[in-house]
């Protein structure tokens, strides 16, 4: 579109061995690359879902797969519609800050507000929900008033994070730092770039589809620049990331939080499929509300084994506050960032939520949490103050009354939609060769999960540690 929104960068490229040495960007690239810290999981699979191209990419194939399940999972497994919405709808807590972007490619819905039709429960109940034809838990009747509203104007120019008056280089696996002559120098003699005529500089415009790209390809390789911008290829097969490799030290035994039933090939020990109750789906669902920068940092203290964004992560740590829009920007970028307002109680990755959103009817607003209109709302209840209803029953998002089959990448079905024989052709094993295991889920395993479902295959891989324990058992 000759209207979209486009970034240049100024390349520098390695003629000889065709490889991108960095780019060199202003503030309007380097926001966008760090906003990527705030997406959470399900915005990521959703963007890279919908590209209008796909390159040949592993990136969150398991993650993806969960997602996918739960789009496909009957809305009976879940308490109610707004359960199911807000696990795949997660919202970052930096939205709105990232709608300032120059290209902004969350997808994110804009916010609506729905209130019962009751002027009765309207003024006694208070409450108000991002979901239309949700259930009024006061009488019964669908909540799908809209209220009109109106955000705040976000366009007053400048950078979002970093400041606008900085530029910044950016190596080829996105790591990130103010420009200097000399350090494009260093990282000319690291590359051992040996000739000078060797290099060539290009200026590329960077837009909407570009970015989601960029997105793909730093989580699937460690050259994201080179492939964006040399191979263009809409069929490249890309399969480089870091090695799976430990986390998070565990000094302490802790105690189990969940079980999960694994079934084995006994001569071999391989993983065939696993069966667990709906708390241990409620669990692995509660993945797609944290942000990127929230999995890498805090619950894998900068090891993912995602090159390029432990990389860009660690550069949002290691550069000065100085090149910051304000100080508090950076601690945006590196503070916890859970999307949704309510966990559940089968989360126990500890993290904070972010507060529940508050409106209040008023028709002469111009702030972000209060409802701008002129309806009978506003006229009828002036200054009434309401909260964001909670959808979900004993702190939980899904009926953990259900079982649930699940593969080894991570698809789930239930398990009552499931023929016994079907599973036993899919293994392709025979019966007297398999055996089935009750294992622990700790914190633990729980984020090698989180983990090995951004890169590989996802429950062999968070139970390792006790696959190998029944290996040496038996």
């Amino acid at each position: 579109m000759s209207n979209e929104s486009k970034i240049s960068i100024k390349v520098t490229v390695d003629k000889q061995k065709n490889k991108v040495v960095y780019a060199e960007a202003d503030h309007t690239f380097v926001d966008v690359l760090f906003s990527f810290m705030t997406l959470p999981l399900a915005s990521i699979v959703r963007l890279l879902n919908k590209q209008s191209y796909k390159r040949n990419m592993e990136a969150f194939k398991s993650i993806n797969n969960l997602y996918q399940s739960l789009v496909n999972l009957p809305d009976c497994f879940f308490f109610n519609e707004e359960c199911k919405y807000s696990i795949l709808n997660p919202r970052s807590p930096s939205y709105d800050l990232c709608r300032k972007l120059k290209v902004n490619i969350d997808d994110t819905e804009s916010k609506k507000y729905f209130v019962c039709q009751s002027s009765y429960c309207i003024q006694y109940n208070t409450k108000f929900s991002n979901v239309c034809n949700a259930r009024c838990d006061t009488c019964g009747a669908k909540i799908n008033r809209e209220i009109p509203f109106k955000d705040i104007d976000t366009c007053d120019g400048g950078g979002v994070f970093v400041s606008d008056v900085s530029t910044f280089i950016v190596t080829d696996d996105l790591r990130v730092m103010p420009y200097t002559p000399g350090c494009c120098i260093q990282l000319l003699i690291d590359l051992e770039v040996t000739d000078s005529s060797h290099i060539e500089e290009k200026t590329v415009d960077l837009g909407y589809q570009q970015i989601i790209d960029l997105l793909g390809l730093s989580l699937s390789c460690n050259s994201p620049l080179t492939y964006l911008v040399l191979y263009p290829s809409r069929d490249l097969i890309i399969s480089q990331h870091g090695i799976f490799d430990h986390c998070t030290s565990f000094d302490e035994i802790e105690e189990p939080k969940l079980f999960l039933h694994v079934f084995l090939q006994k001569s071999t020990k391989k993983f065939l499929f696993g069966e667990a109750e709906g708390d241990f789906v409620d669990f692995i669902s509660g993945f797609f509300a944290i942000s990127l920068g929230t999995v890498i940092g805090q619950l894998m203290s900068g090891n993912s084994s995602l090159v390029c964004m432990d990389n860009l992560y660690k550069s949002i740590s290691d550069i000065n506050v100085t090149y910051f829009r304000a100080i508090y920007m950076k601690d945006i970028l590196l503070k916890t960032h859970f999307g949704q307002q309510y966990s559940t109680k089968n989360q126990f990755f500890l993290l904070s939520c972010s507060e529940f959103p508050r409106i209040r009817l008023d028709k002469n607003s111009s702030d972000n949490d209060k409802v701008n209109s002129d309806s009978f709302l506003s006229y009828s209840f002036p200054g009434l103050t309401m909260d964001l209803n909670d959808p979900r029953v004993g702190k939980e998002l899904l009926k953990c009354s259900g079982m649930f089959m699940l593969t080894d990448d991570l698809v789930i079905t239930s398990s009552s939609t499931i023929s016994p024989m079907n599973i036993l052709s899919k293994c392709n094993v025979p019966l007297k060769d398999i055996e089935r295991h009750k294992v622990s889920i700790g914190l633990k395993e729980g984020i090698r999960m989180l983990k090995a479902s951004m890169i590989s295959s996802t429950l062999s891989k968070g139970l390792e540690h006790q696959l190998k324990i029944l290996k040496l058992s038996t």
